[in-house]
C-alpha cells in the first residue's frame, strides 16, 4: 500500500477485508491472496487498482464485517452475491 500510495504505483492490496468483501461480491471465488489478485486485476480497470483496495477494506472494516454484515445498510447489496443468496 505505501508503494502506492507515496509512489504512485498502481497495485491491488489484498488483506482480509479486500478477500472478503471480493468473494462476497463474486470478484472471486478464491481463498489464495496471489490468486484473489490476479482475479481483482481483470475484474478492475488498473487505474482503479488502489482506490478499490483502500474502499474494500474501508467497507468490509465497518459495513461488511465478517461476523455480522451490515447489508440494510450497504450500498452495494443490490450488487452483491451474498446479499442475493440470502445474506442479512
Amino acid at each position: 500500500m505505501i508503494v502506492g500510495l507515496a509512489y504512485n504505483k498502481p497495485g491491488v492490496i489484498v488483506d482480509t477485508h479486500v478477500a472478503r468483501v471480493a468473494g462476497r461480491l463474486g470478484l472471486t471465488a478464491n481463498k489464495d491472496p496471489e490468486k484473489i489478485e490476479a482475479d481483482l486485476k481483470e475484474a478492475v480497470p488498473m487505474p482503479w487498482w488502489m482506490a478499490f483496495s483502500l474502499l474494500a477494506i474501508l467497507h468490509g472494516r465497518y459495513l461488511c464485517k465478517a461476523k455480522k454484515p451490515d447489508c440494510p445498510r450497504c450500498l452495494m447489496r443490490e450488487d452483491c452475491n451474498y446479499y442475493s443468496m440470502g445474506g442479512t
